[in-house]
């Protein structure tokens, strides 16, 4: 393996390493604590109550992108820009996407 630090020495009078394997330092793995229980919807804010509520919405727009009637492509379109502007959000998105059908119709 290359080193990374190069002497300043010339090439054939510089010192190489009797061991030039590299170091593996051992980190604990990413979301894991070892002094108190974290929970994943801490670190996204989540708020335990909504997580029936995250899940029937879900649950819609999983249905309607599924949906492959041509007529309703538009739709479907911007029900994934709601779901990409707000994400892990999937209320809000269902939410923002029904104001705007809503307000379309509204105005039509």
């Amino acid at each position: 393996m290359p080193h990374l630090l190069m002497s300043n020495d010339e090439p054939d009078t510089a010192a190489t390493p009797a061991d030039s394997s590299p170091t593996v330092l051992q980190f604990p793995r990413f979301g894991h604590s070892r002094n108190r229980a974290v929970r994943v919807s801490q670190f996204r804010g989540a708020d335990p109550d909504l997580e029936p509520l995250r899940r029937q919405a879900t649950s819609i727009i999983d249905e309607v992108l599924a949906d492959t009637n041509p007529e309703d492509a538009p739709v479907r379109e911007k029900l994934r820009w709601h779901v990409a502007n707000n994400p892990g959000q999937p209320e809000k998105a269902l939410l923002d996407h029904l104001r705007t059908v809503a307000d379309q119709q509204a105005s039509a």
